[in-house]
């Protein structure tokens, strides 16, 4: 047969016969060239037809072709094209929408080295078409993922083409994407964590990020395991550790998140995964409070926001995030459903033993820099493994098990229950498989941990200890009337005056802010659930309502107004013998 692909072709096709290409590594095999075409080393011709005379239209300056089409769950199709650069394969995916836009596609593809000009654009497009069309049986239709984790067809990706190509909707999301992978081995990675066995608040991070996977088989919505606390304590550590089951999680990388972030790229990079952990980290760098509100609403639901105008819409997701921060999330809303929504862990999660913590924190640390992504996919051959044997029923009876013995004492408790029993059943099989080093906590550790009372979640309450606390010991930092003394250095921090008979305080809304944030709350979200509660006077002749006009010093200053009995009691205490 004729090698089109080394020899010049004949001026007319006879034939569209299964023809022998040399460069297999370009071609699918059994490929057939459209009539009407000449493939050859020099590149893509269309021949024509004039009078007696068969004319020669280069389309590409080098061989091209469809190599293969790739088609994700929703049924979106993606091209790869395939070409030679002076003897060097070359191959890009691309949406069917560009590819069947000469232009477009010569515009995406020109700096990868595309052998088409803007000029032949029409042309390469039609040939393109015609390549397809004559060899749909021969071009291979291939899963293309749209999201790392588990697939409509059960399979679960790891990585890039590991085991099916990935090609993501926003280019936000690539850089996370490359982040997953693995080096180095099981074992290295198992020694570097072996020093988490003395520390089970860092373990916590380690289960949650083995507890992904498990979330769609036993029917639980993503939720977020929250690890804050003061600094130099290990939290980042922790989280690093979490991710180096699937992904980089060194600086270097972008397998961990930043809280620096919007809404909408928050939900972008949660919509890569279908099954993996997100880690969060440091909560000190938020800008917007209500965007942490919302997202932690929006997490459980498995979908982002939706939204209109062509913006990303309802972007779905299944994962665990994990969170680090000196600030709890959970100071950031004052809502109590938001803390059923979150497991929280505050002790230190490498604990407080000086030289010690801190050797075992970077062990741990360099370690997981050097081995990553082993773990995951021995757990993830294990788990398919499992399922594949009918495993799924008794995951789903275990982690029932796991819920009931997890409720503890209190309603919050109860409604935390089957995320704690996610983390717990990963403890169990990642240690029964043989992949972490370490046996589960212990019950009793657990409950330590996660049991809590509902009054822990009002965190609008709470925040308000710390302004009694605050007045208290600070007494000489009001202003009242009745007192020719000169104001601080720092400043008055409010006053304080009487309702109706009964003694307050009014304070300043900066320095309450700054009251509030060196305990790790912040003023806008605890207020809303102090206006609920009437804890503030309200003025309906100002706006906002609470902001109500008191004099200050001799002057006049919008201020906070707290109600009698809020702040300074109006009972008295009978151990001070009044």
């Amino acid at each position: 047969m004729t090698d089109t692909m080394t020899q010049e072709a004949p001026e007319t096709d006879q034939t569209e016969a299964p023809e022998e290409w040399s460069h297999n590594a370009l071609l699918p095999e059994q490929v057939r060239r459209p009539s009407g075409y000449v493939i050859n080393s020099t590149g893509v011709y269309g021949e024509k037809q004039v009078k007696d005379t068969v004319i020669r239209v280069r389309v590409a300056w080098a061989p091209l072709v469809v190599r293969s089409i790739y088609v994700d769950p929703a049924g979106d199709q993606a091209v790869e094209l395939a070409w030679l650069d002076r003897g060097r394969l070359v191959t890009r995916i691309v949406p069917r929408s560009v590819a069947r836009r000469g232009r477009i596609l010569v515009a995406t593809l020109g700096d990868a080295g595309l052998p088409v000009i803007e000029a032949d654009a029409k042309l390469a497009e039609r040939y393109l078409a015609a390549f397809e069309s004559i060899n749909q049986k021969e071009i291979p239709r291939v899963h293309l993922a749209r999201q790392l984790g588990w697939q409509e067809d059960g399979t679960f990706v790891l990585a890039q083409d590991t085991p099916h190509r990935v090609e993501v909707k926003y280019d936000e999301q690539k850089p996370a994407l490359a982040a997953h992978g693995s080096t180095g081995t099981l074992d290295g990675w198992q020694a570097a964590i072996k020093r988490m066995a003395e520390y089970p608040a860092a373990q916590m991070a380690l289960y949650a990020s083995l507890a992904a996977p498990l979330l769609q088989l036993v029917g639980v919505n993503s939720f977020t395991v929250d690890i804050s606390g003061r600094s130099t304590r290990g939290k980042t550590t922790a989280a690093m550790a979490g991710m180096s089951v699937w992904a980089d999680p060194s600086e270097k990388a972008d397998g961990m998140y930043s809280w620096r972030t919007t809404m909408l790229a928050a939900e972008k990079r949660l919509n890569l995964v279908n099954g993996l952990p997100v880690v969060f980290d440091e909560t000190k760098l938020v800008r917007d409070p209500e965007m942490v509100h919302a997202l932690l609403y929006s997490i459980p639901k498995n979908h982002g926001q939706a939204r209109g105008g062509g913006w990303p819409s309802g972007l779905p997701w299944r994962t665990v995030m994990i969170s680090t921060g000196e600030q709890s999330v959970l100071t950031f809303t004052t809502d109590q459903g938001a803390g059923a929504r979150v497991l929280t862990v505050k002790e230190a999660p490498f604990g407080t033993d000086g030289a010690d913590s801190s050797a075992a924190a970077i062990e741990v640390r360099d370690g997981c820099s050097d081995n990553y992504g082993t773990a995951g996919a021995r757990y993830i051959e294990k788990l398919t493994d499992y399922l594949a044997q009918g495993g799924k029923q008794r995951l789903s009876s275990r982690h029932k098990e796991l819920t009931e013995a997890h409720r503890y004492d209190s309603d919050m408790s109860a409604r935390r229950a089957p995320m704690v029993a996610c983390l717990v059943l990963a403890a169990e099989l990642a240690h029964h498989w043989g992949i972490v080093p370490f046996p589960p906590p212990q019950m009793a550790v657990w409950e330590r941990l996660f049991a809590v009372s509902d009054q822990t979640d009002n965190r609008g309450e709470m925040a308000l200890d710390v302004v009694r606390e605050y007045v208290a010991g600070h007494g000489s930092e009001l202003w009242s009337p009745h007192t020719d003394e000169k104001a601080p250095f720092s400043g008055w921090v409010g006053r304080d005056l009487q309702i109706d008979g009964a003694p307050t305080v009014a304070l300043l809304p900066q320095r309450l802010r700054e009251i509030l944030q060196r305990a790790n709350y912040d003023l806008d979200a605890v207020l809303p659930s102090w206006l609920e509660a009437d804890v503030l006077v309200k003025n309906t002749k100002t706006r906002p309502a609470h902001l109500v006009p008191k004099k200050l010093d001799g002057r006049l200053a919008r201020m906070l107004v707290f109600t009698p009995g809020q702040i300074i009691s109006t009972e008295t205490d009978p151990d001070d013998g009044e």
